[in-house]
């Protein structure tokens, strides 16, 4: 491995958290996240540091570095921390209402995280802010495969999709195709504004277009009664 290349993996490593295994240290990694979660919806992500986030949490400095060998890597725990929550809790699962076609499908998701986003200061910051380590834009591209996998789980049970092997990858770029646009939003106004929000929505939904079409045939339910023989 060349020097450039090891420049390379430390930055890497650096900019990933180490995750405790052990009660004690997992309750001051969370305690040290909720530190982090008020420090950053006050201030900007640069104006924090790991003896600031040490002075706030109560928890020795040591234990930080131990965890966070980087500021970059306490963010990356961060932005994880919210991507599940925001998983297993509003997606994971969930019935979508008032479904006309697979657009309504298709924004209601947006509409969900982007709320998600505006009630939560420290994913918005996070996600969209100007940090950009190496571990923070794999975990962003993480989430993206797994808003696809909801979109796929979601429109097949709902639409007849034509037969593709490539609809999860596609659902993937309409989804970055929109977050390039909320980034965009929260680069000039601090927030993901309604017009550009719309505007997300219009570019992503004409991307999806020229391969779902403008309509889908609704897939047919089968309802069994209650009182129904079970062979």
């Amino acid at each position: 491995m060349n020097q450039v290349d090891q420049r390379t993996v430390s930055r890497r490593d650096t900019a990933s958290p180490r995750k405790p295994q052990r009660k004690n240290g997992r309750e001051k990694y969370e305690k040290l996240l909720d530190a982090l979660e008020a420090l950053i919806t006050e201030q900007d992500s640069s104006d924090i540091s790991l003896a600031n986030l040490s002075q706030v949490a109560g928890v020795p400095a040591a234990s930080v570095y131990h965890f966070f060998p980087s500021v970059d890597a306490s963010l990356t725990a961060l932005a994880e921390r919210h991507y599940k929550f925001l998983s297993d809790t509003l997606l994971c699962h969930s019935e979508f209402t008032r479904l006309d076609s697979w657009q309504d499908l298709l924004f209601q998701v947006f509409e969900r995280v982007r709320a998600y986003y505006e009630e939560n200061a420290g994913a918005l910051k996070v996600h969209f802010g100007p940090q950009s380590s190496w571990a923070l834009r794999q975990l962003q591209m993480e989430n993206h495969w797994l808003l696809a996998d909801t979109l796929l789980k979601s429109l097949s049970r709902e639409f007849e999709l034509p037969p593709s092997q490539d609809w999860r990858e596609r659902f993937m770029l309409a989804i970055t195709i929109n977050d390039s646009f909320w980034s965009q939003s929260y680069s000039r106004f601090g927030r993901i504004t309604d017009e550009i929000a719309a505007e997300g929505k219009r570019a992503a939904s004409a991307y999806l277009k020229l391969y779902l079409g403008e309509l889908l045939q609704r897939r047919q339910r089968r309802f069994v009664a209650a009182d129904a023989p079970v062979y």
